[in-house]
């Protein structure tokens, strides 16, 4: 798919995160399979009143305001490369649903986060510093969280990803940028080997999603700051959007 490795390659040239370009391209690639079940002409013939379609479509997806203005906005990025390298004569966009962003965002405002992860850091326990930079960095589901695998995790000298069981047993795989990578590789170094194959291990074996919500909540109360994993998910997509908006 050329338009798709075009778009990456020109994500990458404006220094976008590697999360950021990976949730651009999954979101792009999920609007074009969209239209290809729906369309004869290509993707370069692709026409506003499409895009209002799609929008109609994530609407009644059940999906969250603030993960189909995420959607939106990546397609609007990659609308807006496909016409500065002259695929497509002008450029089209679809509004997000900027009137519903504050009402929907339920995640954390970034001076309580910063106090929050400083507060993890500095307690010096490893296996909790791992699961919010994860959390925070990949902005998975606390049920995928509890079931990472340590060959579900792929780490290099410069780059890493995470693959990752969501609903219906689909599978995805995230990058790992350099905050995730250091927790991981950290947090390995002192991990209780006891024959598991899953990455987080308590005293009585893997832990389970109320444990991860415990630790959170001691955090959180130790700084007065409300966190759960969900939380932590709408951050990321929050920021993300924001981003994606500012594409220029």
């Amino acid at each position: 798919m050329s338009y798709i490795n075009g778009f990456e390659d020109y994500l990458k040239a404006k220094d976008k995160s590697i999360n950021t370009v990976s949730c651009y391209i999954r979101d792009t690639k999920a609007f074009i399979k969209w239209y290809e079940t729906r369309a004869d002409a290509g993707i370069e013939r692709v026409i506003e009143l499409d895009l209002v379609e799609y929008k109609k479509h994530l609407q009644s997806s059940g999906d969250e305001v603030i993960t189909i203005n995420r959607k939106l906005a990546s397609i609007n990025s990659f609308l807006k490369y496909m016409q500065q390298e002259g695929i497509i004569n002008e450029v089209i966009s679809v509004g997000v649903i900027k009137d519903k962003d504050k009402k929907q965002f339920k995640g954390i405002e970034d001076r309580e986060l910063w106090k929050l992860r400083n507060e993890i850091h500095r307690s010096g326990n490893q296996m909790h510093i791992c699961i919010i930079e994860i959390l925070l960095q990949t902005g998975i589901r606390v049920s995928e969280l509890v079931n990472i695998k340590l060959n579900d995790i792929k780490i290099s000298e410069r780059k890493g990803s995470l693959q990752v069981i969501g609903k219906g047993n689909a599978k995805r795989t995230l990058p790992l940028n350099k905050d995730a990578r250091k927790a991981i590789e950290k947090y390995l170094e002192v991990r209780q080997d006891d024959g598991s194959e899953y990455l987080f291990i308590g005293q009585r074996g893997a832990i389970k999603r109320n444990a991860v919500n415990l630790i959170l909540n001691k955090y959180g109360e130790r700084v007065n700051i409300k966190i759960t994993p969900h939380m932590a998910r709408h951050t990321l997509g929050y920021h993300l959007v924001k981003k994606q908006v500012e594409i220029t």
